[in-house]
């Protein structure tokens, strides 16, 4: 079976996430609103040599505001639709816009682990043309963010195989799993194993790695199937996948930023004891 995806074509695209192609901003938006338009934005991934394999898009309450949602679209470069990577991670970038003033358009750096196909958003705050501003836009800023996306892939890279040589004790592991939970969960309304999350789902997981051990905690939280207990009433809930566009990208970043943080913390303390 092959684990190359297929470039998807505008008309797939259209009918996974059809507010990808409005030829208008939603009616309530003001003069001084400047549309951008998704679909004009393909043109340009393309040209510089990446291409989309996935896409979705948020639901509206009404009808009437379907076609403007906030839709999100994930391209691939075509060195890596050519060939699988060695470590089994990807290196994407993902967009986020909409056409009814929820969102400006977003440039997220994504780091795809074939293992588990599930898909990490790296925080990339830092980054000069990460978020375009609707007002001022300019085609030519595009071509600026991905150049600047794909600058700073050896960065990531630097830091996940950190993550590979940094081993978790007990404490620590438990710790970011409490941290998880709070980032995920209501804590004031349920009560949550930090162990659960930290449940071994495949043999590729089970050494104690910072990496691996971020990975159990971010499939738990997205991909859902962990038990809530309600304080009040004692029942006992499972927690669903998470489809929110911007929650999966939130809980995925805050996630990536508190394990850079016990990785710099457990760096630092090497060097104060040596």
């Amino acid at each position: 079976m092959s684990t190359i995806p297929s470039i998807l074509t505008n008309e797939q695209l259209k009918q996974q996430a059809p507010s990808i192609f409005s030829d208008s901003p939603i009616e309530s938006v003001s003069s001084m609103y400047h549309f951008v338009k998704t679909s004009e934005v393909l043109k340009t991934f393309r040209e510089a040599g990446f291409f989309p394999i996935l896409s979705g898009e948020a639901k509206s309450r009404t009808k009437e505001g379907q076609p403007y949602v906030k839709h999100l679209i994930q391209f691939r470069s075509l060195e890596n639709l050519l060939k699988v990577p060695k470590n089994g991670l990807y290196y994407d970038i993902c967009i986020k816009n909409s056409h009814n003033k929820t969102s400006s358009f977003t440039l997220e750096l994504s780091c795809y682990r074939l293992v588990c196909s599930n898909m990490l958003t790296i925080s990339t705050d830092q980054l000069l043309y990460r978020r375009i501003i609707h007002k001022g836009f300019q085609a030519s800023k595009i071509t600026r963010a991905i150049v600047e996306m794909v600058n700073y892939i050896p960065t990531v890279e630097k830091e996940i195989e950190q993550m590979k040589q940094v081993t978790l004790n007990d404490i620590e592991a438990l710790a970011l799993s409490k941290i998880a939970i709070d980032i995920r969960f209501d804590t004031a309304k349920h009560d949550i194993d930090p162990q659960e999350l930290l449940t071994i789902k495949r043999p590729d997981d089970s050494f104690p790695s910072a990496f691996n051990i971020y990975n159990r905690l971010q499939e738990s939280i997205i991909n859902g199937g962990i038990k809530l207990k309600d304080k009040m009433s004692q029942k006992v809930l499972t927690s669903k996948s998470l489809t929110s566009i911007d929650e999966r990208i939130k809980l995925n970043k805050e996630l990536y930023k508190t394990m850079q943080n016990l990785i710099s913390l457990k760096s630092e303390s090497y060097m104060m004891a040596a």
